[in-house]
């Protein structure tokens, strides 16, 4: 059998709503093809119900993350950041962090988790996560940098504290409104 894809639309005809089967025709006869039906995409300017469409909130993601570089002094080529299964970001830092000489320093965020501070281990494992971010998990930039400059010199009283923890809506539509107007990482307008 055949899988043709196709958009679903409104039930119109008063006909049952489920994948059509018909004889197939000149491909292979006496071959069945199924017309499986697949939700609507709606266009990136005007999804209904106050869906944010996932590259609003990409864009939105990668400009949060370039202004949170900037405000801890690293540059856009320092930040990397994803709109994958979960959205994440990687600032490398040149600074190195206390008690960890000689290890390269990162600020990560995780949607779930917020802003950590990281040290490599040299070993190709993962990161060492030395300080958290506690509270809201997608703080102003400005916040961000007064934390980290605390990590930085010591005094950082929200070690491993677990931020509070949002719903991924909430989270994907205030990383779309970091989309309207700020710079973005890679120079790309979208």
């Amino acid at each position: 059998m055949t899988a043709i894809l196709a958009p679903e639309q409104p039930n119109r005809t008063g006909r049952p709503s489920h994948p059509a089967v018909f004889p197939g025709r000149t491909e292979d006869p006496g071959r069945e093809h199924a017309v499986v039906l697949m939700p609507l995409i709606e266009p990136a300017d005007g999804p209904g119900n106050g869906e944010v469409p996932p590259e609003l909130a990409e864009r939105g993601l990668r400009r949060y993350t370039a202004r949170i570089a900037a405000a801890v002094g690293a540059g856009a080529e320092a930040a990397w950041c994803e709109w994958a299964d979960a959205p994440s970001a990687y600032i490398a830092l040149d600074q190195q962090l206390p008690g960890h000489p000689g290890r390269d320093a990162a600020l990560i965020w995780a949607a779930e988790s917020g802003w950590s501070v990281a040290v490599e281990t040299g070993c190709g494992e993962d990161l060492l996560i030395t300080a958290e971010l506690g509270g809201d998990v997608l703080p102003a930039p400005e916040a961000v940098a007064t934390w980290f400059r605390a990590v930085l010199a010591g005094k950082s009283a929200d070690t491993h504290r677990r931020p509070a923890s949002a719903e991924s809506t909430d989270i994907v539509h205030r990383l779309a409104n970091w989309a309207r107007d700020e710079p973005i990482l890679d120079g790309r307008n979208g």
